[in-house]
């Protein structure tokens, strides 16, 4: 998740510096100029497009890292120096050039970056605009520098403000984004605790008690099929079957015994037999981690919401891992789940999917709902493998 920000942040900022380039030009041909330094300037610029250009198609193929995008500040700070000095010193328009790596350091929320920036900024912009020739043909030159060098310090003081509080605010959401982690995880081992002792107590207590019954009648059914003893005796077995199913359903043994894959198997082609649906499995035997639980969890639900709504007649179900992620991948041709149901308030009945959203998200993963082409729905749920 943090190289994704980091990655959006290169990209405008790299759109942001191409940008730049007309917007310098179009200054400096709108400002005329005493002093002849066109040529140099726009040799200057060139350079900085080329530069600007590299960036901004860097940031497809090259991986972001704090030292790449640390190597651009400091590459902006010099070439808004270089670019100021061509223009005019001190007094060029283009001073206020300076501002764009305060402003892209800050929104990095490293402060200490940011002040560095902002203290490289000011010292470059000293020392362009101090020895420059145009200060000499300008009275109160020194002071004007001077007064600028101050807006500079004033608004690197404001964007190293900025940072410091926006570093601090990612960090309060990544502690909340932990314990909401923690909380789930432990929601969901109360749930499966208080799902194995009720699979337990069902087959000790129940299902023993209707073994038992069916027992004390299989001499009376097999003496006669057609009569009332024989109708209990099949009652009984279709009720225990339906029980051991049940079992099943509350606490996967097979999870513990033969891993997710092997579980969320069983589990689907339960649901095929009740729905009667034609079933296609693609499960990655290797694919395993310390969300299997609860990935386990998020199958019976995506397969209980095709049982009851999809009226589909094939289904399938995937899992696949890797480096950092599993992901999970229910698709039918049933009738369709339009996506926006994410997107309504939780109504009585109808929580399953949401529930199902907001567990993914706590749990540092994703969850996808779309329509398939020529019908039915596609859910991908991704898990990561290892802890956040």
């Amino acid at each position: 998740m943090r190289l994704d920000r980091l990655v959006d942040a290169d990209r405008l900022t790299a759109l942001l510096r191409t940008i730049a380039v007309p917007v310098l030009l179009v200054g400096e041909i709108s400002i005329p100029r005493a002093e002849s330094t066109e040529s140099e300037f726009l040799v200057a610029l060139a350079v900085f497009a080329v530069y600007a250009l590299a960036a901004l198609f860097g940031v497809r193929w090259v991986v972001s890292g704090r030292r790449r995008w640390i190597s651009l500040l400091a590459a902006d700070v010099i070439f808004a120096g270089v670019l100021s000095y061509t223009s005019g010193g001190g007094y060029s328009q283009l001073r206020f050039v300076f501002l764009f790596p305060m402003v892209t350091a800050a929104f990095r929320r490293i402060p200490a970056v940011t002040g560095s920036v902002v203290v490289a900024s000011i010292v470059v912009y000293i020392v362009q605009a101090w020895p420059h020739p145009t200060r000499a043909h300008h009275n109160g030159g020194l002071s004007f520098i001077l007064v600028q060098t101050l807006y500079l310090a004033w608004i690197g003081a404001g964007m190293t403000s900025l940072s410091l509080l926006l570093s601090r605010r990612e960090t309060a959401i990544r502690r909340l984004s932990a314990q909401r982690q923690r909380l789930v995880a432990e929601a969901l081992t109360a749930e499966e605790r208080e799902r194995k002792q009720l699979a337990e107590d069902l087959h000790d207590g129940p299902i023993q008690n209707l073994l038992a019954a069916r027992h004390v009648l299989t001499a009376g059914a097999t003496a006669d099929p057609e009569g009332t003893e024989a109708r209990a005796h099949a009652a009984i077995t279709e009720t225990v079957a339906e029980l051991r199913s049940a079992v099943v359903e509350l606490h996967p043994y097979l999870l513990e015994q033969a891993g997710v894959a092997a579980a969320i198997s069983q589990v689907a082609r339960n649901a095929a037999d009740r729905a009667g649906f034609a079933l296609q499995l693609e499960l990655d035997e290797s694919s395993s981690g310390v969300h299997d639980r609860a990935l386990l969890r998020c199958a019976s639900e995506l397969l209980a919401n095709v049982v009851r709504h999809a009226g589909a007649a094939q289904v399938r179900v995937a899992l696949t891992h890797d480096a950092a992620f599993e992901t999970l991948s229910v698709s039918d041709d049933g009738v369709g789940c339009d996506p926006s149901v994410l997107l309504l308030p939780a109504r009585p009945g109808h929580i399953g999917l949401l529930s199902l959203a907001e567990r993914a998200d706590a749990l540092g993963g994703s969850f996808d709902l779309r329509r398939a082409e020529g019908g039915g729905t596609i859910a991908e749920v991704t898990l990561p493998r290892y802890p956040g």
